[in-house]
């Protein structure tokens, strides 16, 4: 893929429509086409397109279905519809959903470059318009969180972006791993360039080289034409490899040598091409543990553990719960048409001291779920799914918990017994050294003459 050039994806269900596109713009942009609209929804999530053109009238996906559901995820991506000569109401609603513009067909060819020109144009000026507006007390508008384990991060993401060195990142499942890649390109110089994201655990093992590195056309069954991986679309900007743990032996050797060499083979290819990608991992697993039972190759992890940014687990940052959770509320209230205002003291107490297992994933979850079935105007610790209130009561440790019932039946035996150990100590048929030893361990007194409830 070629440096510097604008990424324009096109997605239409004929395949003349296809080849057209790009053969009268490949030459002034990196064009990616796409037939199947459901594989170009997943696929263009991860790339940073910047501008789309879309067939209105698909047989899977309608075109309006489809712009709705891309402007939802990337806000930033420009949309020109493409539409049968005519139909002007689809267009018109095209425009109400999000579309910067469309054209007809069939299409005349400076027509589609202007409209993509100025397509450009307008998100370059969004672009700047909205770092203008970025001071230096949100700088970091993406990752909520103000307690000191953020701010810690903060600062750290801020020391590590300039560099162009490579980044493994640390934390549980739904800590926020991706949001830190995403906050470190964001501010390297990379930044206009792609932030090309992998997800290792969910790429098949025999597609996994194809997938990151492309292939020739002809290279194997079903490679009709050449493919582009996800190293070379990264080229000029960012590659994240999210889950890097699940790199099988194989697939680290060859991640390994890109990493050493700063080149790809495409499969099926002989020619090495040159990739000028800054790679940020990111795992869950503990990578030194894996290279210690020969898990992980240690040449691999070296090379990529080079600045290594641990992310705090939620349960760890304190006053941040309450701020995520407003943020969620606010956002789901305008997902679902809500007008939730007010939160009860109880449900405040119970999620800032849950634990949160699923970290800030698990949390945006619950928040999802209470304001979809809320029909008040405020959420109460009814609210609270079941499952979060069962752990949530499970707070103590068992031994607290028996050590608790074990003071209450002593104390009891020796009101009854009006002091007496020796007595207390054969209704509880327990011998009176053993009485006497939990009663210290306990700090009871034998004239404790506590009323309890049984």
């Amino acid at each position: 893929m070629a440096k510097n050039k604008p990424l324009i994806a096109v997605v239409d269900d004929e395949d003349d429509i296809l080849r057209t596109i790009k053969a009268v713009l490949k030459n002034d942009y990196n064009i990616s086409v796409f037939s199947d609209p459901e594989k170009a929804l997943s696929e263009i999530m991860s790339l940073n397109v910047e501008v789309l053109l879309l067939d209105i009238k698909m047989p899977s996906i309608d075109g309006i279905s489809f712009l709705k559901r891309v402007k939802a995820d990337i806000p930033d991506i420009e949309v020109i519809m493409v539409t049968a000569m005519g139909d002007s109401k689809n267009a018109i609603a095209a425009i109400k959903a999000g579309a910067y513009d469309y054209i007809n067909k069939p299409f005349d060819v400076e027509e589609l470059r202007a409209s993509i020109e100025k397509a450009l144009e307008k998100r370059r000026l969004v672009k700047e318009n909205r770092a203008y507006k970025i001071s230096s007390e949100d700088e970091f508008v993406e990752i909520i969180g103000k307690s000191p384990a953020m701010r810690e991060l903060f600062d750290l993401i801020s020391r590590v972006a300039p560099a162009d060195s490579t980044v493994l990142i640390t934390g549980e499942t739904g800590s926020g791993k991706e949001l830190v890649a995403r906050a470190i390109h964001r501010r390297s110089k990379r930044s206009a360039r792609p932030f090309v994201a992998v997800n290792c655990a969910a790429i098949p093992e025999n597609l996994f080289e194809t997938e990151l590195f492309g292939h020739e056309k002809g290279s194997f069954t079903g490679a009709m034409e050449r493919r582009i991986g996800r190293f070379e679309y990264a080229d000029g900007g960012t590659i994240f490899l999210d889950e890097i743990g699940c790199l099988s032996a194989p697939m680290q050797a060859k991640l390994l040598r890109v990493l050493q060499e700063d080149e790809i083979v495409r499969v099926g290819g002989t020619e090495p091409v040159k990739i000028d990608a800054r790679v940020i991992c990111a795992t869950n697993a503990d990578l030194a543990g894996s290279v210690k039972k020969k898990l992980f190759r240690d040449d691999l992890f070296y090379r990529l553990n080079v600045i290594p940014v641990p992310v705090p687990a939620l349960r760890q940052r304190g006053e941040d719960i309450i701020l995520i959770f407003h943020h969620f509320l606010e956002r789901f209230n305008k997902k679902f048409g809500k007008r939730i205002r007010s939160v009860s003291n109880d449900l405040i107490n119970a999620i800032s001291t849950y634990p949160w297992p699923g970290n800030v994933r698990e949390l945006e979850n619950v928040a999802e779920r209470m304001v979809a079935l809320a029909q008040m105007d405020s959420l109460d610790l009814r609210d609270l799914p079941s499952e979060i209130k069962s752990k949530e009561e499970i707070k103590v440790p068992l031994n607290d918990i028996l050590d608790g019932y074990e003071a209450e039946y002593i104390i009891k035996a020796l009101s009854i017994t009006d002091g007496n150990q020796s007595k207390a100590a054969d209704l509880l048929r327990i011998d009176r050294s053993t009485l006497i030893s939990k009663m210290k361990k306990h700090s009871i007194s034998s004239r404790d003459n506590k009323q309890l409830n049984f």
